[in-house]
């Protein structure tokens, strides 16, 4: 039987609306933006060649988990495919406009000795960040010539 004098708040009601509108909606398209996220910037970080195995080997593993928790989540009903496909979409269209991904390493102010390497995107339409990006090759290769050839004439 029904109790038609129940009255249910309407602010529970809202509450509980939005709570389902995220977990089938937006959840499933976060995961896969995410997803796809980290494999892009895993696959620039580590072609760089400057992490250390054990750091390449963590954020593989974790971006790998995050990508198996998609799958894991999509099982659970085949209106999240959708969701998924269009946060793969969102990020993969996001990350075609990256130039570049770099890990400058940055001393803190005050703490000279306190070296942190922070996440830097290089946008494709910034070509000062491009410009600058170039001139820091450039260096580097010519560095790694100098010692090469110094390592060589030992």
């Amino acid at each position: 039987m029904i109790d038609h004098t129940l009255m249910i708040s309407p602010a529970g009601a809202i509450l509980f609306h939005l709570k389902q509108g995220f977990w089938l909606y937006a959840w499933p398209m976060l995961i896969g933006f995410v997803t796809i996220l980290g494999y892009q910037a895993l696959g620039r970080v580590v072609m760089m060649g400057t992490l250390k195995w054990p750091i390449v080997f963590g954020l593989g593993s974790v971006v790998s988990m995050v990508s198996l928790l998609g799958w894991v989540m999509m099982v659970r009903g085949m209106n999240m495919i959708p969701f998924y496909g269009c946060g793969v979409g969102l990020a993969s269209a996001m990350m075609s406009r990256v130039y570049a991904i770099t890990l400058p390493v940055v001393s803190m102010k005050g703490f000279p000795r306190l070296k942190v390497r922070i996440l830097r995107i290089t946008w494709r339409g910034d070509a000062a960040g491009i410009e600058l990006l170039q001139q820091a090759l450039k260096a580097r290769k010519e560095t790694l010539r100098e010692n090469s050839a110094r390592s060589g004439a030992l």
